[in-house]
This record gives C-alpha cells, structure tokens and sequence, in this order.
C-alpha cells in the first residue's frame, strides 16, 4: 500500500500513482510541512517551472495538524495563480473547458486540506478514473510494515526518481513546449489543460512495471 501526503495540484508522478496502485492512503493525521507538495505545485512557462505556493494563516508552524491549516485571506495568492494559469495555460486545448469548476473549488474552501481533496477527487473525474483511495485514522509510523511511504520523499526539492523509480515521464503536448524542451513532473494541470481526457492515457504509460 502506499502513503502519500495530501497535494495541491500534485505532480504527474503522484496521480501516476493514483491511477496505477490498488490501494493509496491518504495522511489526515500527520503535523504540517511547509516547503512541499502540500501547499506547491509547479507550472509549466516559457522561462521553464514556475513555483506556486498557497498561503496559510500565520501560526500554522510545526505541530499543527494537516486538517487545521487554514488558508489565508492575505498576500492575494488565489489571484495570483488565477493570473498564472491564465497567462501560461490562457491558450491551451482544454482550459476554458476546466478552469471554471476549478476556480470555484478553490474559491469556496477554507482549510488547506479540504482543499486539496476536492481539487483531487475532481481532477480525477475529469480524467476519468476513481482511485481506491482511503484516509489515515491516526498518524502511520514510517516504521509500520506493508506501507511504501511517499509522504516526505515525493517533494519538490528531491529528484522523482528517488522516490518513485517506477515513474518515467511519458512527454505529451505542451503548449509552452514550443518555446521551451519538454518539461516532466510538473502540476496535473499541465497535463490536464494540454491534454484534456487523453491525460489518462498519459498516466498509463508513465508507470514502468518489472
């Protein structure tokens, strides 16, 4: 079984996970982590991957559960990604398709965890397929047998490959790629906006089985 973290707008290789894997467990119970998958995602743009990160309100430091993290009504950060992905997917095949139901889960939610669950049960539905996905009832030691744990090593900072050797990068149409080399691993928007229902086959083949 894997573990994996909750995600904003996760990575290729996370929903190549979904899509592949029997069983996924979700972490509700764990504390936190600031710099990771959990509150950034990455954008493709003409100077290359662009960092994102959600706001949450000050305090949300170490020791606080994933589920109390609430989002900041400051620094204007929603608006900013609305910006971004207009300017960098604006004249992609499928945004004006998506981005609408999108923008209203992210408007509507206060707490970064809600969040990043309805983004991913909807993004899965536009992709069409339903991970078996369940959620921790308490906090899962990295010690607990029977439990691949990508909670800490699928983070931005650390090489994919590292964490999930098994990912290989299927390259698929970037409308950015016209101005720049393909650009593997970034948010499942890039793939989703460029892509659109063909996305799920994408995630096939971006899982190499021994």
């Amino acid at each position: 079984m894997v573990l994996l973290s909750t995600a904003y707008f996760a990575p290729v290789a996370y929903y190549a996970l979904l899509f592949h894997e029997p069983e996924i467990m979700i972490e509700a119970n764990e504390n936190y982590n600031k710099q990771s998958y959990r509150n950034r995602m990455f954008i493709g743009t003409d100077q290359g991957p662009l960092a994102l990160s959600v706001n949450v309100e000050k305090g949300y430091a170490i020791k606080c559960p994933i589920r109390e993290v609430r989002l900041s009504g400051h620094g204007d950060w929603l608006h900013q990604h609305e910006i971004a992905f207009m300017s960098n997917y604006g004249s992609t095949p499928f945004y004006d398709f998506y981005i609408d139901d999108i923008l209203k889960i992210l408007n509507s939610e206060e707490t970064l965890f809600e969040m990043n669950e309805k983004l991913r049960q909807h993004i899965c539905h536009l992709i069409g397929f339903e991970p078996n996905v369940r959620y921790t009832t308490e906090y899962v030691s990295p010690e607990t047998e029977g439990i691949r744990d990508l909670r800490n090593p699928l983070r931005p900072k650390k090489d994919v490959s590292m964490a999930v050797p098994e990912f290989m990068a299927e390259p698929y149409y970037q409308v950015v790629g016209l101005k720049h080399p393909f650009m593997p691993n970034l948010s499942i928007l890039d793939l989703l906006f460029n892509m659109g229902p063909e996305s799920i086959l994408v995630l096939r083949d971006s899982i190499t089985k021994a």
